[in-house]
């Protein structure tokens, strides 16, 4: 690499670790706990490994494209494909098990297997923006029918699970960048001069006639998929009706978090990686969590320490309650009646809901529930065994189940309870959790919010990178793609064979980000900054 590149990876480093140490400030100073949240110090370093991973990676990179270039790109590229597919199989087992493959007016938005999207976010938008190009490498690059016809396949799923996000974003995001990419590799094939395009094109046709004809049955294909998941259902009719509100709110919630950067320290450098959801939360009128669950214990003298867990209803807004719970999967045998026995305290009056449902991460299909009111007894833990009520729960068919989750919340708002040995029992009288009492922290356990989720993101990667990383931060990240999609697209490495899926996958992940945050998923902001990294390799490579 050029030593001016050198220069902006330094700075972007010295960036990202003034940042981190800003983000531990902010927090009180460091504290290592295993089950760190998002308000903890620990939420800092989590960020943190997204830009710092990459940059220990670069000598590895720099080594493999010096002496391993084509074999390297090729591997880049088909580990993409590869991670595309398992989403994309994810993708269809959650359609098929949940609101079925063929509903599409259903309130149900696809979220694959990206587990953080336990407190919302867009997770699967951004990776899904990351990697659609690769699937067109994967087609232009095939020459043997039969893998492409597993490429043209997985094309499809892609396409499905895009449009099953029912994300305008992320339909704004895959098309342009496609558009973008077919440009590009036109004008790398035919080095921009458009007098040659319709001929090549047809003596293209000519020569190899299937991949032409088979293309043409992809692109109808894909358009049919497209009209009958747009137009098969009112679900995205309802989130297209909606545009101009969600955009007035979204643009609200910009100004409240613009509002958190207090003085030109903050403006500078942010308030620190990992500290958007706790200030948000603290400072922003409505802007409250849900819910919180902490790990505690207590000890009494002469006896084992005691863990048990306290949690939290919301702060001030009743209408939030419900909407944030403790949970832990149960499998998919969880057919029959259930109970749950357990320890709880009690300060104040507290209302408690259990409830057992189908549910695997944000939407729920059938449920058995129950609604304790909590009162302060006499004594300071009391023992409640509490039936649950519902329709019975199928779990699913063989080939799509459904997963059961047990989640425990405290619904009224200033409500706090703490809760130990927490058993859920089955018809045969076998407990189903694990870790029950609390004793192994929140290991098994999941916090989890449903339906509201403002306060943990900002909802656009610029504002992100300044909150939290100030006007330095966001100068060097714009920077660097800058940098590198202008040596993709026009720059020394605009012959690379690879370059033009970087391109538009980068585009992509930028036309995402838009609508969206990308770097509070850190698999997602790592694989964006391993691109690009790559990229700015490729550029010194490619002559």
């Amino acid at each position: 690499m050029s030593g001016a590149l050198w220069g902006l990876m330094f700075l972007l480093g010295g960036a990202s670790l003034l940042a981190l140490h800003r983000g531990f400030s902010d927090a009180g100073g460091f504290a290592f706990d295993w089950f760190a949240g998002y308000t903890d110090a620990l939420n800092s370093l989590r960020l943190f490994k997204s830009v710092g991973f990459p940059l220990l990676f670069l000598p590895l990179l720099q080594q493999q494209l010096v002496h391993f270039r084509t074999l390297a790109s090729q591997r880049l590229a088909t580990g993409m494909v590869a991670g595309l597919t398992v989403v994309s199989l994810a993708v269809l087992w959650e359609r098929a098990a949940f609101p079925g493959l063929l509903d599409f007016s259903t309130n149900y938005r696809t979220v694959g297997l990206f587990w953080e999207m336990h407190v919302g976010g867009a997770a699967i938008d951004g990776y899904l923006a990351l990697t659609t190009p690769f699937v067109a490498w994967a087609l232009v690059t095939t020459r043997r029918p039969v893998v492409w016809a597993a490429a043209a396949a997985l094309a499809l799923l892609t396409g499905y699970a895009c449009l099953t996000t029912f994300s305008r974003g992320v339909y704004l995001a895959v098309a342009a960048p496609l558009v973008l990419l077919a440009w590009l590799l036109w004008a790398q094939r035919y080095d921009r001069h458009a007098s040659t395009f319709f001929g090549p094109i047809w003596r293209w046709h000519s020569a190899e006639g299937w991949r032409f004809k088979a293309g043409l049955m992809l692109m109808l294909a894909l358009a049919a998929e497209v009209a009958a998941v747009l137009g098969g259902g009112s679900f995205m009719a309802e989130r297209l009706a909606s545009t101009d509100r969600d955009l007035g709110s979204r643009a609200i919630h910009w100004r409240h978090g613009l509002a958190l950067l207090d003085g030109p320290a903050d403006w500078l450098l942010g308030k620190g990686l990992g500290r958007l959801p706790a200030n948000y939360a603290a400072q922003v009128p409505q802007g409250e969590f849900s819910g919180e669950v902490q790990v505690r214990d207590e000890q009494e003298p002469g006896r084992i320490p005691n863990g048990f867990v306290t949690i939290r209803g919301p702060l001030t807004t009743k209408t939030l309650g419900g909407q944030f719970a403790l949970t832990q999967r149960v499998g998919s045998d969880f057919a029959g009646r259930h109970r749950v026995s357990l320890d709880v305290r009690v300060e104040q009056e507290a209302d408690i809901h259990l409830e057992l449902c189908e549910r695997h991460m944000l939407y729920d299909g059938s449920c058995q529930s129950a609604f304790v009111r909590i009162f302060p007894g006499k004594a300071s833990w009391q023992t409640l065994v509490v039936p649950l009520k519902g329709p019975a729960l199928a779990g699913g068919t063989w080939y799509a189940p459904r997963m059961g989750v047990f989640a425990l919340s405290v619904v009224n708002a200033g409500g706090v309870a703490d809760f130990d040995n927490v058993r859920f029992i089955g018809p045969d009288r076998n407990p189903l959790l694990a870790n029950d009492s609390f004793s192994r922290g929140l290991a098994h356990w999941f916090p989890a919010a449903q339906s509201y989720f403002i306060p943990w993101h900002i909802d656009n990667l610029l504002l992100e990178v300044l909150i939290e990383k100030g006007g330095i931060g966001l100068l060097l990240f714009a920077t660097l793609m800058v940098s590198v999609l202008w040596h993709l697209m026009f720059g020394r490495a605009r012959a690379a064979a690879l370059s033009p899926y970087l391109a538009a996958s980068l585009c992509a992940a930028l036309l995402v980000g838009l609508v969206s945050s990308l770097m509070d998923v850190p698999r997602v902001a790592f694989l964006l900054y391993l691109l690009a990294f790559f990229s700015i390799q490729t550029v010194e490579e490619v002559t």
